[in-house]
């Protein structure tokens, strides 16, 4: 939620012409990560379902990544602000993939 969270603020910052375009896949990758992840709580009786929806989670947090990166190649954002949510959205790509990783040997 904090990474999702620090995007919607960061956005907020953005020029008008990127309110809609840009900031908007933003916030629609970051809010997805979060959203994906409680989704996945209703399904502990379905691991192919969990794992789903933790891989969605998953996918989102790589395309918020790219987000933040692209948004300081286009100056919207400093290094400093970049590196922090880089470092973490690192550390949820982590946790994420040890999720996957539990859920999916509940299934082999």
């Amino acid at each position: 939620m904090k990474l999702c969270q620090d995007v919607y603020a960061l956005t907020r910052k953005f020029p008008k012409n990127e309110i809609y375009a840009l900031g908007s896949q933003g916030q629609r990758s970051s809010s997805s990560v979060p959203l994906n992840i409680s989704e996945s709580c209703g399904f502990q009786l379905y691991p192919r379902k969990k794992m789903m929806f933790l891989s969605n989670a998953l996918g989102s947090l790589q395309e918020t990544r790219c987000f933040l990166q692209l948004s300081l190649d286009l100056g919207y954002i400093d290094i400093e602000t970049h590196t922090k949510l880089d470092k973490e959205s690192d550390e949820l790509i982590r946790m994420l993939v040890g999720m996957i990783k539990r859920v999916k040997s509940q299934i082999a």
